[in-house]
């Protein structure tokens, strides 16, 4: 009987904010934001059961703004208060992160790509269904740059998961026509850079627009306890007109 009650006590909250908050909010001239910060703001302050229960009408809603070419205009000045939402410097790439709330001890993520399309059309993709079975991660930087005198996209990320261990990848994109897709053999003949860390050490995965270079922590794992050493060798990759390449 408590659990019935319960259960119906959710859907009249979710229903009050996800039926009827978009007809009020509509006559202020930044409901889009409005509306999607109300709702990851309730998503965020409740319980894990009823968390789980607004998630997916949360994902929907999140989306469906994403479909309207306008957001891809909106500063998101108060949904940017809880996820990290990034624009390239030539405004042609946008990326939303998020984390989703469950009790594991994998930090699971939800990533979007923006782009405007090569005649001006308004996409989106959902970047962590174009790697597959990758580690999810959090969108830590976005940068534009050039290769072959054509614009890319490096988007760098940080992941951790079960067994006390964290990770940082960089994988770069570009626009191609209607699509927005992963480069492959970028840096070398890898399509990413995966970095691995035990959760006390730091990565420091970053770029440097000014000196073109891509720069981290790497440790060395050890086999036998199936954890990183704690030496670290500092990596650099240096963008070149035809990507990127290992320093020595």
């Amino acid at each position: 009987m408590k659990n019935d009650k319960k259960i119906t006590q959710l859907y009249i909250v979710v229903l009050a904010l996800f039926v009827l908050h978009p007809v009020l909010a509509q006559e202020d001239d930044n409901y889009s934001d409005m509306l999607l910060t109300d709702s990851f703001k309730l998503y965020r302050e409740a319980d894990f059961e009823m968390a789980y229960h607004i998630f997916p009408f949360l994902k929907e809603r999140f989306l469906e703004q994403l479909k309207d070419s306008t957001s891809f205009a909106n500063p998101y000045q108060g949904l940017s208060e809880y996820m990290g939402i990034l624009r390239s410097s030539d405004s042609l790439v946008r990326t939303y992160s998020w984390s989703e709330r469950d009790s594991g001890c994998c930090h699971s993520s939800e990533t979007y790509a923006q782009f405007k399309t090569t005649t001006g059309v308004i996409k989106y993709v959902d970047l962590e269904a174009m790697e597959n079975d990758a580690g999810e991660v959090f969108i830590t930087d976005l940068q534009k740059i050039t290769i072959s005198k054509k614009p890319y996209y490096l988007i760098l990320g940080n992941g951790t998961c079960c067994g006390g261990k964290h990770y940082s990848t960089a994988r770069v994109y570009e626009i191609t026509k209607d699509s927005l897709r992963r480069c492959e053999a970028v840096f070398n003949e890898d399509a990413e850079i995966y970095a691995g860390a035990n959760r006390g050490q730091r990565i420091g995965l970053s770029y440097d627009p000014e000196t073109e270079t891509l720069s981290y922590n790497a440790y060395k794992m050890d086999e036998e306890t199936g954890f990183y050493d704690r030496e670290k060798t500092v990596v650099q990759w240096k963008l070149t007109k035809n990507g990127f390449r290992k320093m020595k």
